[in-house]
């Protein structure tokens, strides 16, 4: 009998070289047509569904909107957390908030000896399942989260909550109560140090050679460049909510950050008004420029229809530049990822503004 893959972004993918390698048959359902053997893009009802011995749900699946009426209600599905659950031996540490995850994840690694970093960031949880590495840090999402049947994390992290991903679980409430289920693991904590949270998770403080200043951070989290002698850029495109965009602008000291440029969707976060105070200008640019401008509260504030047109203005401008690239937003309809996004910049930035 076979089984269905909901969902073919990152997760659906490692479903199916998961089920491949048992030699196990499914279908793919995706609403992207796919160049696929036995893959489907038009929605499965209720009857289709139960059809099949197991559904694989890829985390970012919006059940709510996509079966308004329940019909989704008692499918039986897994996920690949559950499943890894299952199958997986190591000590797991999940890690979640909605800021400084994958911060920490990468932070924690770096201290943990025989730790590997999993899940919504690093590498797809049954690509791993049988690793034999003795720590899986897990970054979990909200999704993830709300989705999991049952908390199986020897160790939980909470970080933060604030307002986040409010256009899928619908209201702050739902939104809290999924991060929460984090709280249920084994042991749980809201400690963020790195250092603490070993001691924590092992029982001993960290005697090794590593110091908080030589902890590696990650691409696209308040990445310096210096471009010639009067323009240094930082790339924090990881910035994805206006939580990690005003972490951004406080963490600069001083009047350094002269120039912050802004971009992405706002809807995820269905906000009505930010006033973003320390930049001297702001430069709002990309396809949801308008409905960014009417948000953001600023006296020097400019739009653009594109961050290349954003760079050759600030280009005219005269005196040493400090440029912050903290998007505050999901990329939206201007970039695949925040990957890409930071990369991009750099990139034009670079070829603009390196001279």
């Amino acid at each position: 009998m076979k089984s269905l893959i909901f969902g073919y972004g990152i997760t659906g993918q490692s479903f199916d070289r998961y089920l491949t390698k048992r030699g196990l048959e499914f279908d793919i359902y995706d609403n992207n047509t796919l160049e696929h053997n036995n893959s489907f893009n038009s929605l499965p009802d209720k009857s289709k569904l139960q059809s099949y011995e197991m559904i694989y749900l890829s985390p970012g699946i919006n059940l709510k909107k996509l079966y308004p009426d329940a019909e989704f209600n008692n499918i039986e599905y897994k996920t690949d957390v559950d499943i890894f659950f299952e199958g997986n031996k190591s000590f797991k540490i999940g890690i979640t908030g909605t800021n400084g995850k994958s911060t920490c994840c990468m932070h924690l690694s770096q201290l943990l000896e025989g730790s590997q970093i999993l899940g919504n960031f690093g590498r797809p949880l049954l690509d791993a399942i049988d690793s034999k590495h003795a720590y899986s840090i897990i970054e979990l999402s909200s999704f993830q989260l709300e989705k999991m049947k049952s908390n199986h994390l020897d160790f939980g992290v909470l970080l933060n909550i604030s307002p986040d991903h409010i256009d899928h679980h619908g209201n702050l409430e739902n939104y809290i109560t999924a991060k929460q289920r984090i709280l249920k693991s084994k042991c749980s904590t809201t400690e963020s140090n790195p250092f603490l949270l070993f001691k924590e998770i092992t029982g001993n403080t960290y005697l090794g050679d590593i110091q908080p200043k030589d902890l590696l951070n990650l691409p696209h989290r308040l990445e310096k460049l210096q471009l010639n002698n009067e323009v240094a850029i930082i790339n924090d495109s990881k910035s994805t909510n206006t939580n990690s965009l005003k972490y951004a602008i406080e963490s600069l000291s001083g009047d350094s950050c002269h120039h912050l440029i802004v971009m992405g969707d706002p809807d995820k976060e269905r906000y009505n008004f930010i006033e973003l105070e320390g930049p001297k200008n702001i430069y709002i640019c990309g396809k949801h420029a308008d409905e960014l401008e009417k948000k953001i509260s600023h006296q020097n504030k400019y739009t653009f229809q594109s961050l290349e047109d954003a760079l050759k203005f600030i280009k005219t401008l005269s005196g040493n530049l400090e440029i912050l690239f903290s998007p505050g937003h999901p990329s939206g309809q201007d970039y695949k990822n925040f990957e890409v996004r930071g990369d991009h910049f750099v990139h034009l930035s670079k070829e603009i503004l390196d001279d």
